[in-house]
């Protein structure tokens, strides 16, 4: 969850929330720190979305330094340009493969509009099939979980805590 006031501070390159208090209106006050731990600013949330809100805060500290990982290995023009002709060649085979099992499967029969409208549908659903498998193996692991995550946050009633609110 978040970290507390109790002294358990975890150093992070991304910041940190500290849950301090609650306003007379029953919101849950944060403090914001940034990376070098100095105070960045307070916020407060409705009570009745405080677990959401530390689950996806979380979420997205735990999943940050996976992405940055990724991306600074794979950010040259040679890995970009390996993943992006791998992306191809796996939407490639992939309609070639969703081509031929139709056309494989109707061999025996004798109407051509059969055999045609099979290959196309066996197109689309392999290029589709294809794209997401692409998707699947060509983005950072964990940005899944931090888009559902910031999805999340963008959702909830978050709100700067001004000093004539506290």
């Amino acid at each position: 969850m978040v970290n507390e006031l109790s002294g358990n501070l975890k150093p992070s390159s991304y910041g940190n929330i500290l849950r301090t208090g609650a306003l007379k209106d029953g919101r849950i006050i944060y403090q914001v720190v940034d990376s070098n731990g100095n105070k960045a600013g307070r916020l407060s949330v409705p009570e009745n979305q405080v677990d959401t809100f530390e689950n996806s805060y979380t979420q997205i500290l735990e999943t940050a330094p996976r992405i940055q990982a990724y991306v600074k290995a794979n950010s040259s023009e040679n890995a970009i340009k390996k993943r992006r002709n791998y992306a191809r060649g796996i939407v490639a085979a992939s309609g070639l493969i969703g081509a031929g099992i139709p056309l494989l499967i109707l061999r025996k029969s004798t109407s051509v509009t059969k055999k045609i409208l099979g290959a196309v549908a066996g197109v689309v659903a392999g290029l589709s099939a294809g794209f997401f498998a692409s998707l699947g193996v060509t983005t950072p692991p964990g940005s899944l979980e931090f888009a559902k995550a910031t999805r999340e946050l963008s959702k909830l009633d978050i709100q700067p805590v001004l000093d004539e609110d506290a």
